[in-house]
């Protein structure tokens, strides 16, 4: 069931929950159907909170759902014209200081050293 039905559902309960506690609340005898209507608030409200949650859970994976970190950065380097398939050769690669390795650009040599020498 979506949702969204859900929530209507559970505020409906919430309504008749706290009419029927009103309505018999006054009588001994209609103590225990006066039980249902606490207990009808607190369902509804349970499934109201549950259901209002899920429903952000699915706009955030919506919202979210386009390109990882790595996608994205491989269609900024293509529309910036800068793809990693043009290799650097000789002098134009520059070196980690630390450990010698060589890297197509300063960036990716950044990012080596924070990851394996910090």
């Amino acid at each position: 069931m979506h949702p969204a039905i859900k929530v209507i559902i559970g505020s409906a309960m919430v309504v008749l929950g706290i009419f029927s506690s009103l309505t018999y609340s006054t009588e001994l005898v209609n103590l225990v159907k006066a039980f249902v209507g606490p207990l009808l608030v607190l369902v509804g409200a349970f499934i109201i909170w549950l259901e209002s949650d899920e429903l952000k859970l699915s706009r955030e994976k919506d919202s979210d759902r386009g390109f990882d970190v790595q996608q994205s950065l491989k269609e900024q380097a293509s529309k910036t014209g800068k793809e990693d398939s043009t290799q650097k050769t000789g002098s134009d690669r520059i070196a980690c200081p630390d450990c010698g390795k060589e890297f197509d650009t300063e960036r990716g040599m950044k990012i080596h050293r924070t990851q394996k020498h910090s």
